[in-house]
């Protein structure tokens, strides 16, 4: 059983907060996108609130005729970064 912790602020590394992100469901990130949003303020964790935006950007774009995104790279780049950090590599930061 992986073992994760319970909520964002009980973890303490960037790599932690990366593997909560890329694991909790979009309900939870929709229901308590505040309370998020601030933790990762507060541990100045600037490639979780990017893929924060990423995510909501995503589900809000509009969709072409077979369902899929009109832009999925920008969702693609944002996952990739939080993954590399959940394992903890450096983000690459092309294009910003």
């Amino acid at each position: 059983m992986i073992d994760f912790p319970p909520d964002i602020d009980d973890c303490t590394t960037d790599a932690e907060r990366a593997r909560w992100l890329l694991t909790a469901s979009i309900d939870q990130l929709i229901r308590d996108q505040n309370f998020i949003r601030f933790a990762l303020r507060a541990a100045r964790f600037q490639a979780g609130l990017a893929y924060l935006d990423a995510e909501f950007s995503h589900m809000r774009e509009p969709r072409r005729e077979d369902g899929w995104p009109l832009n999925g790279v920008a969702i693609a780049v944002a996952r990739g970064r939080l993954n590399r950090i959940a394992s903890g590599l450096p983000p690459l930061n092309m294009g910003t």
